[in-house]
């Protein structure tokens, strides 16, 4: 959504950021620098109807009757927008934290200035349009972060939560493939054998079914009927002739032999 609703002259969009702050890290769900302002966004997912006031220490949200509560996300926004000031040495003024909230019904106390759905985050960012910070310095300090930022080490670790869904997918999976394993198979034997009739129809009768041993060999035979005398032959491929009785001889020449008389 930031990076559709905000122009690219006006607006970086750094995302999934992790600074260094005194002696650990922070992390930065969104970081959008501009002559605006520096803007630290914190997502918060919640469900059902939440409901806390900005001084509180948690909130709560209320889901079909269960309650569970959280950090309140203005706080750890708030530690996360002074952190950054430090790292930058940048005025408190000149940096917005700005907490987005999704997935919630509603709120049931009063809503902080700087808290947003989904939706309002863009308007949210365009009513800072006062210039505060020069270009140059704005410039400056997008360098600074990009510099600070701390890369992933290439190792990747699974949450539970991930991990669980992994594991409920690969059940999934096998018990559709255990339900309907003879299904499958027929397609997969139907597609394969369509595939060898494309590529060999020799092997396949008019019908579409497979040609037997019997059948095939039988096709190898080279055969010619007379029928002035009444006389028929057949020859293997290797040159060697076949004894095969005189109807079923005339009937595999007649079938389109080339030497047919």
């Amino acid at each position: 959504m930031l990076a559709a609703g905000l122009e690219k002259k006006r607006y970086t969009i750094l995302n999934d950021v992790v600074l260094p702050a005194g002696g650990g890290t922070v992390h930065f769900d969104h970081i959008v620098v501009s002559r605006f302002g520096v803007f630290v966004i914190a997502s918060q997912y919640a469900r059902g109807w939440v409901s806390g006031g900005e001084f509180q220490d948690r909130w709560k949200q209320a889901h079909w009757g269960r309650a569970k509560r959280f950090e309140n996300p203005l706080h750890q926004n708030t530690i996360q927008a002074q952190a950054l000031g430090r790292l930058l040495n940048l005025p408190a003024q000149k940096i917005h934290p700005v907490v987005v909230i999704t997935g919630h019904k509603g709120m049931k106390t009063e809503v902080a200035a700087n808290l947003v759905g989904s939706d309002g985050i863009i308007g949210y960012i365009r009513k800072k349009g006062t210039q505060i910070l020069e270009p140059e310095q704005a410039e400056r300090l997008l360098k600074e972060i990009v510099q600070a930022r701390i890369q992933p080490d290439g190792r990747y670790y699974l949450s539970r939560w991930s991990l669980l869904k992994i594991i409920l997918i690969a059940i999934l999976f096998a018990g559709i493939w255990l339900a309907f394993r003879g299904e499958f198979q027929a397609i997969h034997k139907s597609l394969t054998e369509r595939q060898e009739q494309r590529e060999s129809p020799d092997l396949f009768r008019a019908d579409g079914s497979r040609k037997t041993e019997q059948e095939l060999w039988e096709d190898s035979l080279i055969c010619a009927w007379s029928e002035d005398s009444g006389r028929c032959a057949c020859y293997a491929p290797g040159g060697g002739q076949v004894a095969l009785e005189p109807s079923k001889c005339r009937s595999l020449a007649e079938r389109g032999s080339i030497l047919k008389q």
